[in-house]
């Protein structure tokens, strides 16, 4: 019986010669700290326009901003990566050109996926409080946008499935080590998008699920590819697509709502079991599937 993650023992290859558990304790606090910091600093580097609208995150200046400010915490981690492990950039990724094909053979087969499904029925066009921002200006944004979000999500992927699953993988053949761990840990620093305990824990929830996905296609191919083609499908369709007015990173959007407190969103853990969350949950779950079945089909593995 073939192995679907024989590939994975080739992606892993250059995180064998340095593998000190402690390397990878210092790599996560060190890479976290510039993550947590690199907002302070931008706010104090920023000219005061550029600066009021990254803390605001709600036009399209700030929203680029926001999404662009990953790659410090990328840079961070791609400097520390040879101090602390003899090795670079492209120990990470897996492959050049491999790489760059997944990447696109996934995003344009997972866009396809989900625009099919936005498309029935179109709930932009049938919900009348939607507004359509100018579409001239939305195209012209739109290469930026889909630069910063790859910026973004190559950021967390080359994170999460690039340096902790190559490392993990290295100390334990467990998938529960390598995949499940950095996935939960991965959902775990998306509880904060929730707005109350009970929206958390399904955000915490839907970003685990879309890591093991993540974690599924790295291990297939040997390289972050297909990963980042697939989160960046998600995120271009979440972000650049529909927003909510005012809200965080609203300002990329084609589509917006009217404005929802998101006070309204924090609801106690209790309403985790009312039939309608679970049917949500249950959704966004399915949503991941989809996708994860839509990259394998494109990657034919």
């Amino acid at each position: 019986m073939n192995d679907p993650y024989r590939a994975h023992a080739a992606f892993i290859r250059p995180a064998w010669p340095v593998r000190d558990i402690w390397r990878v304790m210092t790599m996560i606090l060190l890479v976290e700290l510039i993550f947590v910091l690199s907002p302070v600093g931008l706010v104090l580097l920023l000219p005061d326009a550029a600066r009021d609208a990254y803390v605001a995150g709600t036009g399209a200046l700030g929203t680029l901003l926001q999404l662009f400010s990953f790659g410090v915490a990328g840079l961070g981690l791609v400097g520390l990566l040879p101090i602390l492990h003899g090795r670079g950039f492209w120990s990470l990724v897996g492959g050049r050109g491999a790489a760059w094909a997944k990447l696109t053979q996934v995003f344009w087969a997972v866009g396809l996926v989900l625009l099919l499904i936005e498309l029935v029925p179109p709930a932009a066009l049938v919900d009348d409080t939607v507004v359509m921002r100018d579409l001239g200006a939305w195209v012209l944004l739109l290469p930026v946008g889909l630069l910063a979000l790859l910026v973004q999500v190559g950021t967390e992927e080359m994170f999460f499935r690039g340096y902790l699953q190559q490392q993990l993988a290295c100390l334990s053949q467990s998938r529960w080590v390598w995949m499940v761990f950095p996935s939960v840990l991965f959902g775990v620093l998306h509880y904060a998008n929730g707005y109350g305990p009970a929206d958390g824990l399904i955000w915490a929830a839907w970003a685990a699920l879309l890591g093991l996905a993540c974690a599924d296609l790295t291990a297939r191919t040997g390289n972050l590819g297909a990963a980042i083609g697939l989160h960046l499908a998600n995120n271009a369709f979440a972000l650049l697509l529909y927003a909510v007015a005012d809200w965080p990173a609203s300002g990329l959007a084609l589509f917006v709502y009217p404005y929802e407190d998101p006070a309204a969103l924090d609801y106690s853990l209790a309403t985790l079991l009312d039939p309608s969350v679970i049917v949500q949950a249950l959704t966004l779950a399915l949503w991941v599937a989809v996708m994860w079945l839509a990259a394998r089909i494109a990657i034919k593995r």
